[in-house]
């Protein structure tokens, strides 16, 4: 492959997957991850050596990326989880994983965090990024026995409520939705925390990311900081569908491509963290 076949693209949100290889790569490869590949399924997943946190690609479902975090390995109870639909992009899918990956080692204890944090903090950096917030309504009624309802729906019969918040990119594609409730009253596919992203026609120009209520705060930011980067991702020209051409801006010149898209965060950890495998001496 030239650099004549590769594309900067901006927003990142708007690139389409890329190399999903790349997600698991530096799992395996530099924090030493078990992985397992099952080729009857088409299933890929890595490990915590500590048995808490699974990363699992499955190819044979439409939500491709399922993380998975127990607060003790021997839990069937899953503490919470998060799953992205197989066009998501691997530079905001990488974050969460990546945020997981180096926690394990400075700050295990955020990641089973009883209190998962105040909710405003996961769509700042949407907001600094020019990101517009509106509230969620719903239709809420009160039967004559003394119990109530809430459903989303147009207004009618009843009274109008907040449920939630949303939060849209300046170009209308992408959008971050709260609505805080238990797990167990979402269908299949939507939770309390989704991001949706639907810039064309067909399902490779749209993607979904889903995450449970007890998500802690502190990687639903870092997963909107991704979102928010400002910074292009590089794409091949087979990589870019005709809805992201005519959606986003691709540029032909672009850097070499990294081995490890994430190398920088992993030099920073490896440096401050003797417990790190690099042993404070990260790759160059």
């Amino acid at each position: 492959m030239t650099r004549e076949d590769e594309f900067l693209v901006r927003p990142r949100y708007l690139a389409g997957a890329g190399e999903i290889g790349r997600v698991l790569q530096p799992l395996v490869q530099v924090h030493g991850w078990p992985h397992e590949n099952d080729p009857a399924t088409g299933r890929l997943a890595a490990s915590s050596p500590c048995g808490r946190i699974e990363v699992a690609a499955e190819h044979a479902v439409f939500h491709l990326w399922r993380i998975t975090v127990r607060a003790r390995p021997q839990d069937a109870q899953l503490l919470w989880w998060a799953t992205f639909t197989k066009e998501t992009p691997v530079e905001i899918v990488g974050a969460l994983v990546q945020a997981l990956a180096a926690d394990r080692h400075i700050a295990p204890e955020e990641i089973v965090a009883e209190w998962p944090g105040h909710p405003t903090t996961a769509w700042r950096p949407l907001l600094k990024a020019g990101w517009s917030a509106s509230n969620l309504t719903a239709l809420y009624f009160q039967d004559p026995d003394g119990s109530s309802i809430t459903v989303h729906a147009s207004p009618g019969a009843g009274s109008t409520v907040v449920d939630g918040i949303r939060v849209t990119s300046p170009d209308g594609t992408t959008t971050l939705e709260h609505t805080p409730k238990p797990d167990r009253l979402f269908g299949e596919g939507v939770g309390p925390w989704m991001i949706d992203a639907t810039f064309g026609p067909d399902w490779e120009d749209q993607w979904t990311a889903v995450l449970s209520a007890r998500t802690p705060v502190r990687y639903l930011n870092m997963l909107t900081s991704a979102l928010a980067n400002p910074a292009p991702v590089v794409r091949t020209r087979q990589q870019i569908s005709a809805a992201t051409r005519a959606a986003a801006a691709a540029t032909r010149t672009a850097p070499p491509r990294s081995a490890n898209p994430f190398g920088h965060v992993e030099a920073d950890f490896a440096r401050s963290d003797p417990r790190h495998p690099n042993q404070g001496h990260p790759r160059r």
